[in-house]
């Protein structure tokens, strides 16, 4: 008997929109469409992280209140409802974007492409409305890789709560009982009839200290057993059936409120006294309609498998020997993609365990790189660096490569005689720095590979955040306020350039030009302490005629500054610098400064 999966992405626009930006988990969020005459609707809403229960007054009750909006409410009378459950501040503060179906449905096409490390067959669920928010999966086959069908529902749920997505599955005989199951897993009894477990947690402020309250745990995923669903699921509302509100009327008229009573009329009165898309619906809940699991739109991405007449043990297996496998699988994965002018993007790999010996799930190991390339040699060096870091299963049953996503390769013409640096072209080198760049990250891994991105700040060792490699989004500084500061309503630049005279013995005084930077800066600024007199300056206020860094005492010949920096006010404790660069006897370039505060030298970088 076929088993499938169903997960379930509450409020999936909001979700989308909290991934790329998580500062808005504080916030109230609602994502609302705009109606003829310009009117705005609510099309989903969600707050992530609201404030404690103890802080929410009811103004009628006074008691804490949670604000229920439900899909198609206005935007007015949703921030009344959120004004009346939390307060006028949170609609002061709530975030209002516009609906946007089509990048909705993308993100879930990229995401159910993912899921396919639970199965094969994956598509995504045909909404009436035309927002979907479930991911159909085929899991006949795939539940032994993973220690059963409870173990599975259960992985598929913690790894989307690990990439920060909140979801819940169920496992039933057919897609409908699936999504009825997902949607209501509270409602559904756990394998064995155990109850949730209780959470004990601290009673509100109104409450005796010392009084501990019990709760039940809300469940996150349920397995209906086979040929069970009309059992289990019977006293689920009759919305779990994907009908109308029209049909859910009718059905209410003659009092018929849950599954089990649409399950107890006969076919003649369904057919007769409700719409056909109750009896269509019924049929797809019971088995007797197929509901085809449609993939994800656009060209299906290769994927490529090759399966072993018996386990072998990666014991026994020569190392090149896999590899040679791998690469011919890469191979006839790459031939359709070249063939439209694309390149691989993400690939992962599939080593597929033995059943017999083991129930856990395959070893999965993917490979991302930071721009899409056909280079079929690249892609067997990231695989080879990804398995020397990995520990292989005990015995194999098949090895199977599949492109999780692809991109438009840029092909353009050599030049004749070279040209740019080294011969190459700007293309051709930024290709070379992105293979590099791959190279680095198989190696040691994706996380520790980032550039360094200037932002708005005049603190210099504040002034760059480290950004994922090869990103192209602007500056966080470049426009808006830094992340570091307090006041992002506001940015303050005050960064306060005043070049002055050249510093130099028995030599005219030149200019220096402002906002140049060393190429090498400590982490933290080097104090330059030597013994009382060696720190000597033309002037009062002017840079130091000589220093002493480390066992050697540097003689500057000439000078440039001062450049005076300070913080503002709210950053806490107030840096006040001037800066100058320096050139020594030896011919060294120092960047240093003077702290105004006390006088303190500091080094605090190194030109070439």
């Amino acid at each position: 008997m076929p088993r499938f999966m169903t997960i379930w992405l509450p409020r999936w626009p909001v979700q989308r929109r909290l991934l790329q930006k998580p500062e808005l988990r504080r916030v109230p969020v609602f994502v609302c469409r705009r109606e003829r005459r310009g009117a705005m609707t609510v099309a989903s809403w969600a707050w992530a992280e609201p404030p404690p229960a103890e802080q929410r007054k009811d103004i009628t009750s006074g008691r804490g209140a949670r604000a229920t909006i439900p899909p198609g409410m206005s935007l007015a009378e949703a921030m009344a409802v959120l004004a009346i459950a939390h307060g006028s501040r949170a609609c002061h503060v709530a975030e209002v974007q516009p609906d946007d179906p089509a990048a909705d449905r993308e993100s879930l096409e990229r995401l159910a492409r993912w899921c396919r490390r639970f199965s094969p067959v994956v598509g995504i669920e045909e909404a009436a409305d035309g927002s979907p928010e479930c991911l159909h999966l085929d899991v006949t086959g795939t539940a032994g890789f993973f220690g059963g069908e409870e173990s599975l529902v259960r992985t598929a749920v913690w790894t989307l709560a690990a990439r920060g997505l909140h979801g819940r599955a169920a496992i039933a005989d057919t897609p409908a009982a699936a999504w009825a199951a997902a949607h209501h897993t509270d409602s559904v009894a756990p394998p064995g009839g155990a109850a949730p477990p209780l959470v004990v947690r601290r009673a509100a402020g109104g409450a005796s200290p010392g009084v501990r309250l019990a709760s039940r745990r809300r469940r996150r995923w349920a397995v209906v057993p086979r040929g069970e669903a009309a059992t289990l699921l019977a006293g689920l509302p009759v919305a779990a059936l994907r009908i109308d509100a029209a049909t859910t009327a009718a059905l209410a008229e003659v009092g018929i409120d849950t599954i089990g009573g649409v399950l107890a009329l006969s076919a003649r009165s369904l057919a007769a006294r409700f719409p056909p898309l109750l009896s269509r619906r019924l049929a797809e809940f019971r088995g007797m309609v197929s509901e085809p699991i449609v993939p994800p739109g656009g060209e299906a991405l290769p994927l490529e498998s090759h399966s072993f007449d018996f386990p072998l043990r990666t014991a026994d297996i020569d190392e090149q020997q896999l590899i040679d496998l791998i690469e011919r699988l890469l191979g006839r994965c790459l031939t359709p993609l070249v063939a439209r002018g694309e390149g691989v993007l993400a690939v992962q790999l599939r080593l597929e365990q033995a059943a017999r010996t083991t129930a856990a799930a395959p070893t999965v190991i993917d490979v991302g790189l930071f721009r899409p390339t056909a280079s079929l040699s690249h892609l067997v060096e990231l695989v080879r660096l990804r398995l020397t870091r990995q520990r292989l299963p005990v015995e194999l049953d098949g090895v199977a490569v599949e492109v999780v996503a692809a991109g438009t390769v840029s092909c353009r013409q050599r030049l004749l005689f070279g040209g740019g640096v080294g011969g190459l072209e700007s293309a051709d080198a930024d290709a070379e720095v992105a293979m590099l760049l791959d190279r680095l990250a198989g190696r040691l891994g994706r996380a520790a590979v980032f550039e360094p991105q200037s932002v708005g700040d005049a603190q210099p060792e504040h002034a760059w955040i480290a950004t994922p490699a090869g990103d192209t989004r602007p500056a966080a500084g470049d426009d808006r306020p830094s992340p570091r500061d307090d006041r992002p309503s506001r940015l303050v630049r005050d960064r306060v350039s005043r070049p002055s005279r050249m510093v130099r013995r028995s030599a005219p005084s030149r200019a220096m030009p402002s906002g140049r930077r060393p190429i090498w800066m400590p982490p933290r600024p080097v104090p330059l302490d030597g013994p009382e007199g060696e720190m000597v300056a033309v002037a009062p206020d002017g840079p130091p005629a000589r220093f002493r860094f480390g066992d050697v005492l540097h003689h500057i010949v000439q000078a440039y500054g001062p450049e005076r920096i300070e913080t503002a006010w709210w950053r806490g404790p107030t840096v006040r610098r001037d800066y100058y660069v320096v050139e020594t006897e030896s011919g060294e370039r120092l960047w240093v400064f003077r702290r105004l505060q006390d006088g303190g030298w500091f080094l605090h970088g190194m030109f070439a």
